[in-house]
């Protein structure tokens, strides 16, 4: 689970590439704040997305130990697991909100 914040940065890049049109092949001339108002969109992914994908490898190991001992506690693993996976969701959300708030 922790590559899907991998895949959620990916998201981010491809849609500021086809903000500026570098996908398009029309590329829009940007003015140093245009693009640090993208660098800005970017950080929230960025940021969380690295410090969420720690955790929950952490997280996904600590369930995996404790399913070993107690099977019958799959249910908490899988929720701890996921719980951590909701921020970078969140992080994901607020880069998209933001990055479409830009106008070039």
């Amino acid at each position: 689970m922790p590559g899907t914040q991998g895949i959620y940065g990916l998201l981010v890049a491809i849609l500021i590439m086809l903000k500026v049109g570098l996908l398009s092949g029309a590329s829009v001339a940007l003015t140093t704040q245009q693009g640090a108002y993208l660098l800005g969109a970017s950080l929230p992914i960025c940021l969380v997305g690295i410090f969420s994908a720690i955790a929950q490898g952490k997280t996904a190991a600590a369930g995996i130990m404790m399913i070993a001992k107690r099977p019958e506690e799959i249910a908490k693993g899988m929720v701890f697991a996921a719980m951590v996976e909701t921020y970078a969701v969140f992080s994901l959300l607020i880069s998209i909100l933001l990055l479409n708030s830009i106008v070039l």
